[in-house]
């Protein structure tokens, strides 16, 4: 009993000696696995925080393209009144309607047929013609905006297929597809290849008839059916002075 008592006293006071002794290096110990963890720690790469995403700038819609085109075969009048109507009160009165389907502001669209058709450099110059806006029953033609099929009924027997616009029945009838797309020879410029859809079909409504380009490197007159190409000349939006 006592040998095992002196051995208890013994391994305790070992224990306790042991603890009193090395405590000092335990806690070198903990400090030294404490610096080593601190020391990989640094030396790890942080986790890289995700960086926030930035928005893209969204570039405003073009109240002139499109957001989609359906045929639906009703047209839909676009009133003189919803845009900033002008011209001569005695001049040939247009009208403008777009088709229920051809998502496009409409306002928006006629203000556009206003401005190219009242334009200086268009049919009106040097008073040419008088053109003015109106209503549908004022109206000596009208300017209509409509899907590829719709085009392709108005514009019978006239083959459109899909592609062209025409001039058919006192309606110069736009290809809503291809007043979205473009045309070759115009590459990027939608603004002044649509001024050429306007000018040419209204042209046919005036009583104008197509032309071939006249010679290499010189301006395509309105006339020229431009959509399929200009041959040697350059692309233009706008009635020549002989063509007036």
């Amino acid at each position: 009993m006592t040998a095992v008592h002196v051995r208890r006293r013994r391994n305790a006071a070992l224990v306790v000696g042991g603890g009193l002794a090395g405590l000092g290096g335990l806690i070198a110990i903990v400090a030294l696995i404490a610096a080593a963890s601190g020391d990989e720690a640094e030396r790890a790469p942080a986790s890289p925080r995700p960086a926030a995403a930035t928005p893209k700038a969204q570039a405003p819609a073009d109240p002139l393209t499109p957001r989609s085109i359906r045929s639906t075969g009703t047209l839909v009048a676009v009133p003189a009144a919803d845009t900033s109507s002008s011209g001569d009160a005695a001049g040939l009165g247009f009208a403008v309607e777009v088709e229920k389907g051809v998502a496009v502001d409409r306002a928006a669209f006629a203000r556009e047929v206003e401005r190219t058709l009242l334009d200086r450099r268009g049919w009106t110059a040097d008073g040419a013609y008088s053109l003015r806006r109106a209503d549908e029953d004022e109206a000596a033609f009208t300017v209509t905006l409509a899907s590829p099929d719709t085009t392709d009924e108005l514009c019978a027997p006239l083959a459109t297929n899909g592609t062209y616009s025409c001039h058919q029945n006192g309606r110069a009838v736009l290809n809503a597809e291809r007043w979205t797309r473009g045309a070759e020879a115009y590459g990027r410029d939608l603004a002044r290849y649509r001024q050429y859809m306007v000018n040419h079909e209204v042209g046919h409504a005036l009583g104008q008839s197509h032309r071939e380009c006249p010679g290499e490197g010189l301006a395509a007159p309105i006339m020229v059916q431009q959509t399929k190409g200009v041959a040697s000349c350059e692309p233009n939006p706008w009635p020549l002075d002989s063509e007036r």
